[in-house]
């Protein structure tokens, strides 16, 4: 594989942690970085993450021929802006680490249309409830999943050397395509970051629960509530930008999950018995379901 000289187009924890894969797994590959403040700057050239690092006001005119390997590492919306400034000749291969594929491969079609270039869209499954580069460590994409999507007219030579390229630092690949990307990981990804994030609203509008909670120093909650509030909240500009990108299918999910719960309230009717029988066929699908889904079985 030829890689000596890597842009990473934006460091925070998935930026950053794929900087540190490249050094463990690559260790003569030189890496730059573009990124938006001074402070990352500072954090990149303290923990040595990069050999370069530049500003973006700084990096205005790129020779994108200079390295083999450019990573778009920042929100979709950033991505589509850079796009029509890429050359559409040369053997540099660019990737980005979007969490939605529809309109980046979108932008990538029309800017190119039928001329072969080297552009693959993937998609990272890992991350965490830290940000920045400072949160950024060696492991991250270590048997993880790594979706890639092919744009049209993308060369199938530059597929190839993307999935050799994940796979080098610990991933495993599968492909799908743009829309049964973006339904999917509405679904997978984007729903549980919402219900997690009301959940403990909800819990926090309640008077006696939070009156219980400020009383003692350590805290009342059971696993339960700790698994799934783990994620609640969490950076909250990265979401905002996935859910922009991703309305029609993450509001087609909402409205499944409204409408299952709703269902699930009314078993709850006023001076009726609950219907066991429907409560626990809910509970036996979901056990079903859960390991389809997970591959727990």
């Amino acid at each position: 594989m030829n890689l000596s000289n890597v842009l990473i187009y934006g460091m925070g924890l998935m930026g950053g942690s794929l900087a540190l894969s490249l050094r463990k797994k690559f260790p003569n590959v030189a890496i730059s970085a573009v990124v938006r403040s001074e402070k990352s700057k500072t954090i990149i050239r303290s923990k040595g993450l990069t050999n370069e690092v530049y500003l973006q006001s700084e990096f205005l005119s790129p020779n994108w021929s200079n390295y083999n390997l450019v990573v778009f590492s920042t929100p979709v919306e950033s991505i589509l802006k850079i796009i029509p400034s890429l050359p559409k000749s040369g053997d540099t291969i660019f990737i980005d680490l979007g969490s939605t594929k529809e309109t980046i491969v979108s932008a990538v079609e029309n800017f190119y249309g039928d001329k072969t270039h080297n552009y693959i869209s993937t998609h990272p499954m890992c991350g965490s409830e830290q940000a920045g580069p400072e949160a950024a460590v060696a492991d991250l994409y270590v048997d993880k999943l790594c979706i890639l999507t092919k744009p049209k007219s993308a060369a199938n030579a530059s597929l190839e050397w993307v999935r050799l390229f994940w796979e080098s630092i610990g991933s495993w690949t599968m492909e799908m395509d743009s829309k049964s990307h973006d339904e999917t990981l509405a679904n997978l990804s984007h729903l549980p970051h919402v219900i997690s994030t009301i959940l403990v609203n909800v819990a926090g509008s309640n008077a006696t629960t939070m009156k219980e909670v400020m009383g003692i120093p350590r805290p009342i909650t059971g696993g339960g509530f700790r698994d799934m509030s783990r994620i609640a909240g969490s950076n909250p500009d990265m979401w905002i930008s996935i859910f922009k990108e991703n309305q029609s299918f993450l509001r087609k999910s909402i409205d499944d999950f409204i409408q299952q719960l709703t269902a699930f309230r009314d078993l709850f009717s006023s001076g009726l018995p609950i219907d066991e029988d429907k409560m626990r066929k809910i509970w036996e699908l979901a056990e079903e379901t859960k390991e389809k889904i997970r591959k727990t079985k």
